[in-house]
């Protein structure tokens, strides 16, 4: 049996399917212009295009308590030495001084040549240390030792450019570098003031503060 053969269909579709010019389509062929409406774009989920850097964070959470560590056991190592229990109080005093300075020009600054700095100040202060033998003298030192104070801050806010609004992850790191200093101080002091006598042992402790701040230079960036 042929097409042509076939009998006729009781409806013309050529009189429902028309195409945009009105002519009659002899193929069933549905236009979606005319049949189906506009389509509805999906809706989008607008999410932060900037990575974090997790090397730069890692690194912000090694180098940085690290750094605030060894400005804790310079004090300790200061009240240690002290000749005289007031002058624990000065680099106590200068550090809370210079903290907040320190503070807000981290927060508009480059916190990686800031902190360089402040622990070349600190390494001065060490050397000092190390060669003082008059009153005014260990008091000047123990004003130079407040610059631990400013060094604390600018790793805070260093660490804070890195990983804003996770200050619990911030007071932890804090309070570990804290006790990690108060701790080194403690347990090295003693050994080396027997072995070397006490103008040595702040002089050890540049060797640690010279190798944060060659890593430093190295391999830190500041936060934008």
């Amino acid at each position: 049996m042929e097409l042509v053969d076939l009998p006729p269909m009781f409806f013309d579709l050529r009189q429902v399917f028309t195409d945009n010019s009105g002519m009659p389509s002899d193929v069933l062929i549905l236009s979606l212009g005319n049949v189906m409406p506009p389509p509805v774009p999906p809706p989008t989920l607008e999410t932060s295009t900037q990575p974090v850097n997790v090397y730069q964070l890692l690194v912000a959470m090694l180098l940085m308590p690290l750094a605030s560590s060894l400005a804790v056991a310079s004090w300790t190592l200061y009240a240690l030495l002290a000749k005289q229990p007031l002058y624990v109080l000065v680099p106590l005093s200068s550090g809370v001084l210079l903290a907040w300075p320190a503070w807000f020009i981290a927060r508009r600054g480059d916190t990686c040549r800031l902190m360089q700095w402040l622990l070349l100040g600190l390494a001065l202060a060490l050397g000092g240390f190390g060669v003082a033998s008059r009153p005014w003298e260990f008091l000047l030192v123990g004003a130079g030792l407040g610059l631990g104070g400013a060094v604390v801050t600018t790793g805070i806010a260093h660490a804070k450019g890195w990983m804003p609004d996770r200050w619990v992850l911030l007071l932890v790191a804090l309070c570990l570098a804290l006790s990690a200093g108060v701790g080194f101080s403690l347990r090295m002091t003693p050994l080396v003031v027997q072995a070397y006598g006490w103008r040595a042992a702040p002089l050890s402790l540049l060797i640690p503060l010279f190798m944060i701040m060659l890593l430093l230079w190295l391999f830190v960036e500041s936060p934008e």
